[in-house]
């Protein structure tokens, strides 16, 4: 009786594991969506609710591959398909019934909202809505905010790239591994910010119709629900050294009258505060910084004595400058802790962070009130174009 029994469930185990999925959908009938753009419609608001553009851009695979992979030469290997409305589950399923295949978003790389629609309290938060609660949807999407409209965004024409959603998708990861230039902000971090109402910063871009340039940076407020201002790229640099995150790039100063370049090689920075009373917030950040020497202008001995410490003076001074820029921006200008300050007062200042917390960057804004001093601390690494320079002069 136990062996027919086992025969039994054995046959149940093997039917199971030989059917297949019931909702399963074959690949030529998906309709990959690598890319989403939204704006706001030429209609605006209309009976009391804003009507939002969602473009789409669809994978197109005979496009997709080069003339010896059978690709077919003139074919585009995408497709743009834009609809309007004031949801956007409606306006997607309205552009699945278009194209008559399923939408599959597992491929979705990035997601460009405009401007325009940013800086309406409370639409930004609900467009994102969307992507938080869709499972099907992946957390690591990418979100940035487009200068003017988004779908311009999705129409470039670059030269070595067939879909413009992966070559932007491209341009973030490389800016993110090699520069540092545009960290792009990912729908799960968005999410988090949300959710604890911070302030945080989205990369900014434009587009000439075949390139992607990055035009600095839009500060989404917390409180207000909505982007409130912008950095420029020097802002940028001075919030992301600030907040530790991995840059990698140029610093551009003067040394005896001459401008000289400093090559970032590893970055961090580290936030202390104490605090006595709300009004007396004192906040001290240090960056320490690591790099190279990759460019001088005039005659620089590298050997003498004195030249290394005198170089990392400067590079220190001119971080301190950028640095305090960015602060200053942030304090007095927008009036947003886009540095994540609230974070720290939080977990190290518990008991004076419940008194403040609904008047931190809001209100009575102590945030704007607080004293921030800039420490940096930079090397000059010996090796690389530093060691090569040690027996010779640099001259014009």
């Amino acid at each position: 009786m136990t062996k027919r029994l086992s025969r039994v469930m054995g046959s149940f185990l093997v039917l199971i594991l030989l059917s297949s999925c019931w909702d399963a959908v074959n690949i030529e009938e998906r309709g990959f969506i690598i890319g989403m753009a939204i704006d706001l419609s030429e209609d605006g608001k209309k009976d009391g609710e804003y009507q939002l553009t969602l473009t789409n851009q669809f994978a197109v695979p005979p496009g997709l591959g080069t003339p010896s992979q059978g690709g077919s030469g003139g074919d585009k290997g995408f497709m743009n398909i834009s609809s309007s409305g004031t949801s956007l589950y409606a306006i997607a399923q309205d552009l699945a019934n278009q194209t008559n295949k399923m939408p599959f978003f597992e491929h979705l790389k990035v997601v460009i909202v405009s401007e325009e629609v940013a800086a309406i309290p409370e639409l930004f938060a609900n467009v994102m809505d969307v992507f938080i609660r869709n499972r099907d949807t992946r957390r690591g999407i990418k979100v940035i905010i487009a200068k003017g409209k988004a779908m311009d965004i999705l129409n470039i024409q670059p030269e070595n790239e067939q879909v413009p959603a992966r070559y932007i998708n491209k341009i973030l990861e490389n800016s993110l591994s090699k520069t540092g230039e545009m960290k792009p902000v990912k729908v799960g971090d968005i999410h988090e910010f949300l959710l604890l109402r911070n302030s945080f910063v989205l990369s900014e871009v434009s587009s000439d119709g075949t390139k992607l340039h990055f035009e600095g940076g839009s500060v989404y407020k917390g409180s207000d629900n909505k982007v409130i201002g912008s950095l420029n790229k020097q802002d940028m640099l001075g919030y992301e050294l600030i907040t530790g995150q991995a840059v990698q790039g140029p610093i551009v100063f003067t040394y005896k009258d001459k401008l000289t370049a400093y090559s970032i090689r590893e970055a961090n920075s580290k936030v202390k505060i104490k605090v006595t009373d709300p009004e007396n917030i004192d906040i001290h950040v240090t960056i320490k910084l690591e790099g190279e020497i990759q460019e001088t202008f005039g005659k620089v001995i590298i050997q003498d004595k004195g030249v290394i410490q005198a170089l990392e003076k400067e590079i220190s001074n001119k971080v301190t400058e950028i640095a305090n820029q960015s602060i200053e921006k942030a304090q007095q200008e927008i009036g947003a802790d886009i540095f994540n300050f609230s974070e720290n007062l939080h977990r190290h200042h518990y008991k004076i962070w419940k008194k403040i917390n609904q008047d931190w960057d809001h209100g009575e804004n102590y945030f704007s009130k607080s004293n921030i001093n800039v420490t940096v601390k930079t090397e000059v690494r010996s090796d690389g174009v530093v060691d090569e320079s040690k027996n010779k002069t640099i001259e014009e």
